[in-house]
């Protein structure tokens, strides 16, 4: 799969009725960026969710907090 996008889905679905995602899901956020996905697509927690706001800026800072402590932006 060298050269294909790898974009990883439905990883906070609890966030679509619930302010904070579970550990389970925040560890699936953080892995995701660790294994080197292209990108984290959020759907139903966005778009019918109750804290599509919310979701985005949680989401956001899992991703910088696992990029700035494994030294991704170096």
């Amino acid at each position: 799969m060298a050269g294909k996008p790898a974009v990883v889905t439905r990883v906070v679905d609890s966030m679509t009725d619930n302010l904070r995602p579970t550990r389970a899901e925040a560890t699936d956020v953080a892995n995701a960026v660790l294994d080197g996905s292209d990108a984290i697509l959020l759907g139903a927690e966005t778009l019918r969710g109750l804290y599509p706001v919310e979701t985005i800026s949680i989401v956001g800072k899992i991703c910088a907090e696992i990029s700035l402590f494994y030294g991704f932006h170096q």
